[in-house]
């Protein structure tokens, strides 16, 4: 495959599906994230801090799994479809079956119910991986030209917001009219499965990949070592982490914050998941511009800073409905720049380690990255429990002052801080500038070039 291959178009149907596979990404994370803990605590019965410990153990476990994870989907062999999407395919489909026993298996066994929690929250940490490694290594593998990877990043981007608009919206309606709260969760669960099943399989049929490895030796487990030495990976894996902690906490919070602090306002989920999403097209459609003039480093750290801000500036009266919605809106505005450049920075941290290291590891980069957020999730997610048992919650009655100060502290305080803290430290530390990129694609496109002119004499 030729240079001027390589950087042919995708073309909008491509474009299309694969924005349709991101969609099909979002509703297994986004829903854990969000009622999982309130779904154990308030439904199945089971104590906050038991839970908690959970989402710490399991993420510690993943520490150990990820990386192995990728090394084996980056050495799994090369099939007619390519080296990533038969293994998505495959990974969506166990990982929608294990997703239905981690909610209602508690429900089926109740004697044996915290048995089958754990045992099913410690799987879907290795069965999101096959379907989430290959899917994050997309971008990098379908094109190596500069604008289209920009382009697909703001799809996924943008997918991600739609998708978590549409559960935003949805889940808080379905739940408040269900009749009940277990006719609720089988309605919203069961519908987000049936979505990730169809969307992730007819989206990663119709993609492909046309980048392959200038270097067709496969690296070995003991060279990811160094690369996580990297600066430019150390430092966006750590704004990741921090990034996944903030989001998932104040997302596992809200829930406890609407039902107990707003009197059961659960309509309120719904519209500040309207407003934040206009706040983040907007954000996406500034932060484009800024990029070309700002680079994405600067962009994306005060995007990080500004989201954390805003969403500060609701402590000033934590019970006003206006100051909530007007704090959604300038966050989103954040958000969206964070969304916009993520996808894109870890492509280019792929690229990076090609030129430094020699080796095409997208699935190992895409693991590593997968673990650090859901390091963060289950750090995010063990924090409210510790919190709520740590200041008297009692599931479905009226709460204490010490208990409504904690689920405040976890929605609003903590988030904010930590969003604020990873846009200092990614400012301050990631050192891939535009000129940087542009002399790396540049010495990686000849390498290609002369490998393929090797090839033909």
């Amino acid at each position: 495959m030729n240079n001027r291959e390589n950087s042919e178009k995708i073309r909008l149907k491509e474009k299309a599906a694969f924005g349709m596979a991101n969609l099909g990404n979002i509703p297994i994370m986004t829903l854990v994230g969000s009622y999982l803990l309130i779904f154990y605590t308030d439904v199945a019965g089971i104590n906050p801090a038991a839970v908690a410990t959970l989402f710490i153990v399991a993420r510690v476990l993943d520490g150990v799994n990820d990386p192995i994870m990728g090394f084996i989907i980056d050495h799994l062999p090369k099939s007619k479809m390519g080296r990533f999407r038969p293994y998505l395919i495959l990974g969506v489909i166990l990982c929608s079956i294990n997703y239905l026993l981690l909610w209602f298996g508690p429900l089926l066994l109740t004697e044996i119910k915290l048995i089958i929690v754990y045992v099913t929250y410690l799987l879907i940490g290795i069965t999101f991986d096959l379907m989430d490694i290959p899917l994050n290594a997309m971008i990098p593998v379908m094109t190596e030209d500069e604008k289209e990877r920009a382009s697909l990043s703001t799809i996924k981007g943008a997918c991600y917001m739609a998708g978590m608009l549409g559960i935003g919206i949805v889940a808080p309606l379905i739940l408040n009219n269900a009749g009940s709260k277990v006719t609720g969760y089988l309605i919203l669960v069961g519908g987000a499965t049936a979505i990730v099943l169809i969307f992730s399989i007819i989206g990663t049929l119709g993609i492909q990949e046309r980048i392959q490895p200038i270097e067709e030796e496969k690296y070995k487990l003991k060279q990811l070592l160094p690369v996580l030495g990297q600066r430019p990976i150390m430092i966006s894996f750590a704004v990741s982490l921090l990034f996944g902690i903030g989001g998932t906490v104040a997302n596992s919070s809200n829930i406890y914050f609407v039902t107990y602090v707003l009197d059961n306002r659960l309509d309120v989920l719904s519209i500040v998941s309207f407003i934040s999403m206009a706040g983040m097209f907007l954000g996406m459609f500034v932060a484009g511009k800024l990029i070309g003039r700002l680079g994405k480093r600067a962009v994306y750290g005060g995007s990080l800073i500004l989201y954390g801000v805003f969403l500060l500036i609701r402590i000033l009266n934590v019970t006003s409905i206006p100051l909530i919605y007007i704090s959604s809106l300038l966050a989103g505005i954040g958000s969206g720049g964070i969304m916009t450049l993520s996808y894109g920075i870890q492509a280019d941290n792929v690229d990076y380690i090609e030129y430094k290291k020699g080796m095409r590891a997208e699935g190992a980069l895409a693991s590593l990255n997968s673990f650090v957020v859901k390091a963060g999730q289950g750090i995010g997610g063990a924090i409210p429990g510790y919190i709520l048992a740590a200041t008297g919650y009692a599931a479905n009655q009226a709460q204490t002052d010490s208990a409504i100060g904690g689920i405040v502290t976890a929605t609003i305080i903590i988030p904010a801080l930590i969003y604020v803290a990873g846009g200092v430290i990614f400012g301050a530390g990631y050192n891939l500038d535009k000129s940087k990129l542009a002399e790396i694609m540049q010495k990686l496109r000849d390498k290609r070039a002369e490998k393929a002119h090797k090839r033909t004499v």
